[in-house]
This record gives C-alpha cells, structure tokens and sequence, in this order.
C-alpha cells in the first residue's frame, strides 16, 4: 500500500528553502525543555549536513527530534552525535524517504502484534475510531520525541540504535502496555488522539523501566518480523 502522510520535506528544493524548514522546526522542538535551546546550533550543523550530503532523503519533519535526543545525550561530543545520527538514518531510512517503505512495513508488523498481545487495548482504539496511522507516524517520525518526555527519548535511543525497527516496535508496544489503564480509560477519539499525541510527553515515565519492558517484547516482535519477512 501506498502511506500518504502531510510531512515536509526538503528534497528538490533550495539550499536556502532547506534553512528555512529546519530553522522553523527547531524552534518547535522540545520547546518547553530549556537545556535544547544552547544545543540548537549543534543540532541545526548534523541536520543541514546530513541533508546536504544525502539529497536522496534530504531532511523531513521528525529528524529534528532525532538529531536533538542525540546532541543531548552526546552534550560534548558533537562528532559522536553525528555519526549516531547517521547511523539512525541508514537503519530506519525508509521511515524518511519515499512513500514510507519501512512505515507501511512497520504498521503492518504493528497491527498484527497489538491484536494479538493487546488485543483488548487495539480493539478499544479501533472502537473509538483511532486507527494506527492517525497516531503511529507522530511517534515513529520523531523516534519519540513526541510521544516521550526527553529523558525517556534518551533511554530509548540506545535501544533504537542497537534494533533498528525491531526497536520502535519493542518501545511502542511496552509504552501502550504501561500506558493501557491510562488509555483504556478515553472514551472518544478526540481524547485518546490527544491522550497519546500529546499528554504522554508531559506525564512522567520512567524510561529505564521502558526500555527493560520493551527489551521483553522483542522475542515477540523478532518472530513476528521472521513471519511477516518469509510471508
């Protein structure tokens, strides 16, 4: 299937259009977390060049989530940042470039594993008329970042760094898991959307608890991902 999504991108265009697109989201990004703020040099350097050096993909909307958890969890190591960065965008690339490749995989992967292990929650969605494509992207885009308050983005990276999209499914089926009560608890579509679009970054969580939880789900994504690759 062909994902349509109202994301921004940069590629064919100019080098001062491209500026422009990063400098407005950065204003955006983590916004209410003051420590960003100094860092947005640093985090507009890794996002110009990646973009510049890779005009396949150019630059689009939710790298600038990414490149800013690295910057902080890297704070003196802009070098590091950047080659993390890079090495984000080569395994997830087809969350980015044309036509989502890897963000249609990963819903298809998504919807099989929540009807099986959180039925109960995915039926709940589904009966409130929230399908995974209306939450899932703002996740996965931003790798969290709008989904997670930073501290718990930054745990989660490494996680990310070492799985790759076996990665982002693990965290997003332990965060729903951990958050179900919560979740299960909104009654309509416009209260669940918000609820995980947006509350979830300003509640508290803990995100070495995340990660183990999630660490817990990749046997069961790992033989979901087998299946789903073989069928």
């Amino acid at each position: 299937p062909v994902l349509h999504l109202s994301v921004s991108t940069t590629m064919d265009r100019s080098p001062s259009e491209l500026i422009e697109n990063i400098r407005n989201d950065l204003e955006r990004t983590f916004a209410d977390v003051p420590m960003v703020a100094p860092r947005k040099p640093q985090i507009f350097r890794i996002l110009q060049d990646y973009a510049t050096n890779n005009p396949d993909i150019g630059y689009t909307q939710g790298m600038n989530y990414v490149a800013a958890t690295l910057v902080l969890k890297f704070p003196n190591r802009e070098d590091l940042a950047r080659r993390r960065f890079s090495e984000v965008l080569l395994q997830l690339y087809g969350f980015w470039s044309d036509d989502f490749p890897l963000m249609v995989f990963g819903v298809r992967l998504f919807e099989r594993l929540a009807e099986t292990h959180l039925k109960a929650l995915f039926e709940h969605f589904l009966s409130c008329g929230v399908e995974p494509l209306s939450y899932l992207p703002n996740g996965w885009l931003s790798l969290f970042g709008k989904w997670l308050p930073l501290p718990a983005v930054i745990e989660a990276m490494d996680l990310v760094l070492e799985c790759g999209v076996r990665g982002v499914l693990a965290v997003t089926l332990a965060l729903f898991q951990i958050q179900q009560k919560r979740l299960m608890s909104a009654k309509a579509m416009e209260e669940l959307l918000e609820l995980i679009n947006q509350d979830m970054r300003t509640s508290p969580i803990d995100g070495e608890l995340l990660v183990k939880c999630a660490r817990l789900w990749l046997p069961v994504v790992d033989e979901a991902f087998c299946d789903m690759c073989g069928s």
